[in-house]
């Protein structure tokens, strides 16, 4: 069962200007999955025209999926991180782990960091910064780096009243300002 879809190409607008595509192309496409597996797809292995990729000494041929199995739970997203290299993916399960990979190097992960004890219900990457966060259904909403150092533990509302926040399961971030949305 497919439980989470990116795709690295994404659409920059700056000033209300278009700057065009970002990210290492439309091509790459992860999928996450129930059983703990991510796949990632390369799409120009399914077109003879572009399915080699001139190298110094030979033509490399792309795979048209790899298969990531280091997660044993579900996944509950993946995220590319434009901000650096643009060639890093973090992935994280149900159980509270996220693992960082290089898109150049897919044999095993670079990175591990066990981010929450409880369930983790949501998951994102900020598009242009190093933050990431996580969301539980125990009421709270975890913004760190992705070197793990723990920026913010969200556990109620701003103001007087200060609520707390109920069940986490969707987060998003503002494309370019460090804004999040639950």
């Amino acid at each position: 069962c497919l439980t989470a879809f990116e795709t690295a190409w994404d659409y920059v607008q700056n000033n209300g200007g278009d700057e065009g595509y970002s990210g290492i192309g439309p091509d790459i496409v992860l999928g996450g999955y129930s059983d703990g597996i991510i796949k990632v797809f390369d799409l120009r292995a399914h077109n003879p025209q572009e399915s080699t990729i001139p190298t110094r000494r030979k033509f490399f041929r792309p795979k048209k999926e790899q298969v990531l199995s280091e997660h044993n739970h579900w996944i509950v997203n993946v995220c590319f991180m434009h901000c650096g290299g643009n060639n890093e993916v973090a992935s994280g399960s149900i159980f509270g782990d996220v693992k960082f990979w290089d898109m150049r190097n897919l044999r095993s992960s670079i990175d591990t960091q066990e981010v929450q004890r409880t369930e983790m219900t949501a998951f994102v990457s900020h598009p242009r910064i190093p933050l990431l966060a996580t969301g539980s259904h125990a009421n709270f909403i975890k913004l760190f780096t992705p070197d793990g150092d723990v920026f913010q533990v969200i556990r109620n509302h701003q103001g007087r009243a200060g609520r707390k926040i109920g069940p986490v399961s969707v987060l998003t971030f503002h494309p370019n300002k460090p804004m999040l949305a639950a």
